[in-house]
């Protein structure tokens, strides 16, 4: 089976900027952009320019500098964690590195989104335990309205990345009365 090359968008990380760039909010209806607010972290191109967060205009290069506790950059096409940057978990001079790196490739800076923690039972050292694992669910659902099913992701480390080894997929169960 080969999925269609119009897949190959969602694999984009800068389809989410195009979500949530100003410059793109008259292709969406208000509801939309409401939507997409709501659901969609802050995310830009990496690029020389002016643009807004939080309704505040912003050069966007010297703002990824001073938020690098709030941000993340990643590559625009690419996977299993590879050139991802957590700012919050590097120092400055990584940091700056990263940006470099960032405006030679297609890269996209993307607001920090804080994950859920809770216990879950693994086997250490011979004995079972309960530790708090980061949790990343990604619902399937069905013309929109109806879950089918979900990807659970947990782990320890914050990149939470299966294929970089920061994490497990677990099986999620919707548990309904009969």
């Amino acid at each position: 089976m080969v999925n269609p090359f119009r897949c190959k968008l969602l694999h984009k990380k800068a389809s989410l900027a195009v979500l949530s760039d100003e410059r793109q909010a008259p292709l969406f209806t208000m509801d939309e952009q409401a939507a997409v607010a709501a659901h969609v972290p802050w995310t830009r191109v990496v690029e020389e320019r002016r643009t807004t967060h939080q309704g505040s205009s912003v050069d966007l290069l010297p703002f990824i500098a001073a938020r690098r506790e709030q941000l993340v950059l990643k590559p625009n096409d690419d996977y299993g964690g590879k050139g991802i940057v957590l700012g919050w978990t590097v120092d400055d001079s990584t940091w700056q590195q990263a940006i470099t790196t960032a405006r030679a490739e297609p890269y996209i800076v993307q607001e920090r989104v804080d994950l859920p923690a809770e216990p879950f039972p693994a086997w250490i050292g011979g004995s079972l335990q309960l530790a708090d694992r980061m949790l990343d669910t990604a619902p399937f659902l069905v013309d929109g309205v109806t879950v089918s099913g979900c990807l659970t992701r947990i782990a320890t480390d914050p990149l939470l990345n299966v294929t970089a080894g920061g994490g497990s997929n677990v099986p999620t169960f919707l548990v309904e009365e009969r």
